[in-house]
């Protein structure tokens, strides 16, 4: 690797650390408030409304919660698909889920996953919205992640019919990412502020 590229690459681990440490400084009640904000700002979108098989990142520690729209759509009986992070395989294994107090378990890096027992695999190819967890956004639909790069791949290699909404907070927001060819970018982010849309055009609009 070029002294260029590992400059670049420091570059981006030190925006990512910075941004996830500011994001990890809001309280609980301000996670709560932002987080229901992005939330209703997602439900009102039309892509998110008739989505039938979204697959949601179970948010973690300082994430956009995604706990209360998971059990949302559980009570009225609607499909809910999550990952299972293979680690050691390095992807994502999809899986259907229908009771949040039973389907679930800690994983890998202690996150709620479903249970490999209790649920059913889901074709990638079924799913036809992706809620997608990240440590930076930027304003033409950039991403960065947390460094495994799992998102990515799945996203580029499994469904890339499905549409990628970022779920971000305004700080985790920058004008533009310095991206590398694996980084996939969204097609719509959502803040508490603002909706970004900016769909890609070799897959157009849901």
């Amino acid at each position: 690797m070029g002294d260029t590229a590992c400059q670049e690459q420091r570059k981006g681990r030190g925006l990512r650390s910075r941004v996830l440490a500011r994001r990890d400084t809001l309280t609980g009640a301000e996670r709560k408030q932002l987080s229901c904000q992005i939330v209703a700002n997602l439900k009102a979108l039309p892509s998110y409304q008739n989505a039938r098989l979204p697959l949601f990142y179970i948010s973690f520690r300082s994430e956009v919660d995604t706990h209360v729209l998971i059990k949302e759509r559980l009570a009225l009986g609607l499909p809910v698909a999550a990952p299972v992070t293979l680690v050691r395989e390095r992807v994502l294994d999809v899986r259907l889920i229908k009771d949040w107090d039973q389907d679930l378990q800690a994983g890998a890096y202690g996150i709620l996953e479903p249970v490999p027992e209790r649920t059913t695999r889901v074709n990638p190819k079924e799913i036809d919205l992706v809620l997608v967890p990240g440590s930076v956004f930027d304003l033409q639909c950039g991403r960065y992640g947390y460094g495994g790069g799992f998102y990515d791949r799945f996203l580029y290699e499994e469904a890339p019919q499905a549409l990628r909404v970022g779920l971000s907070y305004q700080l985790q927001l920058v004008q533009r990412l310095e991206l590398k060819p694996h980084d996939q970018k969204m097609d719509i982010i959502v803040t508490e502020k603002r909706t970004i849309e900016c769909f890609r055009q070799n897959r157009g609009r849901i």
